[in-house]
């Protein structure tokens, strides 16, 4: 679970805060959810943190298909001669 939650070190990091309560406040008003563990302190993926910062999927951008407008050829062709 450690490689997939952000520390809290890196919330306090990003937040700019050093308590729960606070690192809670500044993720509610920047819209990340969390949930919070047995002592308060807020539990974030790394996943969704990237999301909030902006990052996107690394996806690959669905293949577009390309072809030859041949119409186009012939006239480009024809005008030419």
């Amino acid at each position: 679970m450690d490689d997939t939650v952000l520390t809290p070190a890196e919330l306090q990091e990003l937040s700019g805060y050093k308590k729960a309560y606070r690192i809670r406040s500044w993720l509610d008003s920047n819209c990340i959810k969390y949930i919070c563990n047995g002592r308060g302190w807020p539990l974030v993926s790394k996943a969704v943190m990237r999301l909030a910062l902006g990052e996107t999927t690394m996806e690959a951008p669905p293949r577009v298909e390309r072809s030859i407008n041949l119409q186009n050829l012939n006239k480009a062709a024809s005008s030419r001669r």
